[in-house]
């Protein structure tokens, strides 16, 4: 067996990386910066990517993991793109990759929190994150097509995902809690060892102004991102607006992020279960603060299939599924 070297990315890695995520993902990866060599030179560089890769003793590129930016101003990173050789799986090279990234990539770069995504086909990376002390405090259901995720003929249907945090650097903050998920929250929030005053009220939305956000698409995985900065008289038709033209476009699951800051949020919640999206988690190291997730999805989810390794992942998964009951229930 060949000694595997885990190390930072060095100039000469990229095309080996875009060979690895052919050979693993044939050209279903939703990123494409992985397929070109150029472009994932200049992520890293400019510290938009950074890439962890192990290498045999020749040089060939056996596996990758990834911080991948997502606000300069917080320093906040999202882990990506892991994919380890079929030849060269089974000697715990993705293990030394993950831990890599999590704890030498983020020290060497100065990064102050990690977003992670554990998918729930498996336990494996769920039971890596928790290792490494990762805070679960979400389930985001049906999130990737399985396609992303194996070149296997005969793979269909879509896979969901954990949600929560590795690192995060604690800021104080108002949460207006709202009263739809007083409990679900408290849960959440339970254990997080954060300073946080929460405020449990009702304010109707104002009389002026207009909401404001923004939509991201991912088109490969059918999926839209709503990111929403203020919450205006306007909210019930400014959400519909996004999703209709999303819908346009082909997605099939539609994310709200709600600023938990503004003292519109329960009431934002009410008009979103009443549009059919129901609770996907909080995060609270976002760059506006805390924000909890809605989400919407197309068709009803195999609940009994998403694997989760803690006692905690499944308390989530239960709390969200009876959201969604409820929601789809009227």
């Amino acid at each position: 067996m060949q000694e595997i070297e885990v190390d930072f990315f060095r100039t000469e890695d990229a095309a080996g990386i875009a060979r690895l995520f052919h050979q693993v993902y044939g050209a279903g990866y939703p990123i494409g910066t992985y397929y070109l060599p150029d472009q994932l030179i200049e992520e890293n560089a400019a510290g938009r990517i950074i890439s962890s890769v192990a290498r045999t003793p020749a040089g060939e590129v056996v596996g990758h993991d990834a911080l991948v930016l997502l606000d300069s101003s917080t320093h906040l990173y999202e882990n990506a793109a892991g994919a380890v050789l079929p030849g060269f799986r089974g000697q715990r090279i993705f293990p030394r990759l993950f831990k890599h990234s999590i704890v030498d990539a983020s020290k060497r770069f100065g990064v102050e929190a990690i977003l992670g995504e554990p998918v729930c086909s498996h336990i494996h990376v769920q039971k890596m994150c928790l290792e490494l002390d990762f805070k679960e405090l979400g389930l985001e259901v049906d999130l990737m097509p399985a396609t992303a995720y194996t070149t296997e003929p005969g793979t269909f249907g879509r896979v969901s995902v954990l949600l929560g945090y590795f690192l995060h650097k604690p800021r104080a903050q108002t949460v207006q809690v709202p009263l739809t998920y007083r409990d679900e929250l408290e849960y959440l929030y339970a254990g997080l060892e954060l300073e946080r005053t929460f405020v449990h009220s009702r304010s109707e939305l104002p009389m002026e102004g207009s909401s404001q956000g923004s939509m991201n698409l991912f088109d490969m995985a059918q999926v839209a991102r709503i990111g929403i900065d203020c919450i205006g008289p306007d909210f019930d038709s400014f959400i519909s607006n996004f999703e209709g033209d999303a819908r346009e476009r082909g997605m099939e699951v539609f994310h709200v992020w709600l600023p938990l800051a503004s003292p519109f949020a329960s009431e934002a919640t009410d008009i979103l279960r009443r549009q059919g999206y129901f609770l996907g988690g909080m995060l609270p190291c976002l760059p506006n603060g805390d924000s909890l997730l809605m989400q919407k999805i197309s068709q009803e989810p195999d609940w009994e299939a998403i694997a989760l390794y803690s006692e905690r992942a499944r308390t989530i998964r239960e709390m969200i599924r009876r959201d969604w009951k409820h929601v789809i229930q009227g």
